[in-house]
């Protein structure tokens, strides 16, 4: 969640473009020093053929097919420069300008062919599946990763449910809240639902979607919850799961 990031921050978060190849494309972007943009082109074929006319940028292949373009700390004024690129008949001509100030800033495009039909993106983050929502971004760079480490129990007798909030992940236009249910022997504990609340004396529902798979490194159910990111800044975080116990919360 972006709004959970320093101010100062928030513009060099990553942002990702996709773009439809033609048989000519006029591009620009933004490269911000030591950030670096990374070019992605689709799967199959040769690798693109690529030529940078600035000598203070420098491009370095990342496989087959991606292509990073960075240029060295210390630059204060605004260079440019052009990239061309060419793959299986298409051709791009993309400027690059530098900024210290990241605005309008480009970490990532993602090349499409227009053969390949887009695939359909669901009107709101957290009407998709957090696992698909995490796995979607990984493509385009790095997830920021916030450790909670919170952990809390609820017993019946012998039995026990202990969940445990792991991380957030943190990207442009969504969250990824992971948690685990753990087994402990002779008490099989299933997780019926799980809700998200902000706020400190007064709770308000996070809209999210769960998704929960039988994991062997938790040593029971792991589950993810999508939202999309807050308008400002949370200071408090409730997770309510329902499990075949009863309800356990825990707060940060």
């Amino acid at each position: 969640m972006i709004a959970h990031m320093p101010a100062v921050l928030r513009p060099l978060a990553p942002r990702a473009r996709v773009v439809i190849l033609r048989p000519y494309r006029a591009l620009s972007a933004t490269i911000v020093p030591d950030l670096g943009l990374r070019l992605v082109f689709p799967r199959g074929g040769q690798a693109a053929r690529f030529a940078l006319t600035n000598p203070l940028f420098s491009a370095a292949r990342l496989g087959r097919r991606a292509i990073l373009i960075t240029v060295a700390r210390g630059i204060a004024r605004r260079y440019c420069g052009n990239a061309y690129m060419d793959w299986q008949g298409s051709f791009v001509s993309l400027l690059v300008c530098t900024s210290a100030r990241g605005r309008h800033y480009t970490s990532d495009i993602l090349f499409r062919s227009p053969n390949v039909p887009e695939p359909a993106v669901a009107p709101h983050p957290a009407r998709r599946s957090a696992w698909a929502v995490a796995m979607a971004y990984a493509a385009f760079g790095p997830i920021s990763r916030v450790t909670i480490r919170k952990r809390a129990f609820l017993k019946q007798g012998a039995r026990t449910a202990v969940v445990r909030v792991r991380r957030m992940l943190l990207m442009p236009r969504a969250a990824i809240l992971g948690f685990a249910l753990a087994q402990t022997a002779g008490s099989p504990n299933t997780i019926d639902g799980a809700a998200l609340y902000r706020g400190r004396s007064r709770w308000r529902r996070v809209p999210t979607a769960l998704s929960c798979v039988t994991s062997a490194a938790a040593n029971g159910i792991a589950c993810a919850l999508s939202l999309a990111p807050p308008k400002g800044p949370v200071r408090r975080w409730h997770l309510v799961v329902m499990t075949t116990l009863g309800p356990v919360r825990l707060s940060w």
